[in-house]
């Protein structure tokens, strides 16, 4: 409520501000103090609201906001962004009266941000908990640089992979690499073939991964026949390198 010398006590309790100088015009107008009278009305501070900010991001916490409109892009900034090992995803967790489970808002961060899909720059409410998981993980293993598990985002493929985690190795067979996948929490996987040669060249489709494939690049069969042969060599070599210096050094 707002007191008015004129009017006095003017309800303008879940008003907008176009909605309060509309009712004060109408109501002066109608106890005849003005004629045609047009009000401005200016909101003076706000009532603070508390949003959690949690998960990966620079600097987590809880803040009080004062504006009145406060939205997911507006915290994340607030909060020093996302964090380098941030997933794709983050979740707005809403409470509403009369649900126990809150209302979860899941927006696309690369959208928003990087595509400038304002229209999922959802807009906050008093203790809304804004929440940004990790990336999922993939795994690249075998004969590449840098072998390990690697950020996903939604669109990655088995070249991506392969060319985050250093690229193959001189040892590579292109033609024999493998992905495993999981395909329930009971354990079952499926695995699928892939062969980077004809799918580098587009004779072969690229395969979008998920959270938890992992990439076998195996050594190719003649490499690791040469690399024996030459260890055997090698090995025949000091052995009898070794013998020659014995002998030398007995007949001495």
């Amino acid at each position: 409520r707002i007191s008015l010398p004129a009017l006095g006590s003017v309800d303008v309790g879940g008003k907008s501000i176009e909605d309060i100088q509309a009712l004060i015009e109408r109501n002066l107008a109608e106890m005849g103090v003005l004629q045609n009278p047009r009000v401005g009305v200016s909101i003076t501070e706000y009532r603070s609201r508390r949003i959690a900010v949690i998960g990966e991001v620079n600097a987590p916490g809880v803040y009080a906001i004062h504006e009145n409109v406060t939205t997911l892009m507006d915290m994340l900034t607030l909060a020093g962004g996302p964090t380098s090992d941030a997933g794709q995803i983050a979740h707005v967790l809403r409470k509403e009266k009369g649900k126990f489970d809150p209302v979860r808002i899941s927006v696309d961060l690369q959208e928003l941000f990087d595509r400038g899909s304002f229209d999922l720059n959802a807009v906050l409410q008093g203790d809304d908990i804004i929440y940004v998981p990790k990336a999922p993980l993939i795994y690249v293993y075998g004969s590449v640089r840098s072998p390990g598990g690697y950020a996903i985002s939604r669109s990655m493929r088995a070249l991506e992979a392969i060319a985050i985690s250093g690229g193959l190795t001189k040892d590579a067979d292109k033609r024999a690499c493998f992905l495993v996948r999981r395909k329930n929490t009971a354990g079952t996987e499926l695995v699928m073939g892939l062969d980077l040669y004809d799918i580098e060249r587009g004779k072969d489709q690229d395969v979008f991964l998920q959270e938890g494939d992992v990439i076998h690049v195996p050594d190719s069969p003649g490499r690791v026949a040469g690399r024996e042969l030459w260890d055997l060599v090698r090995g025949i070599f000091t052995f009898t390198y070794r013998l020659d210096s014995t002998d030398s050094t007995g007949s001495n």
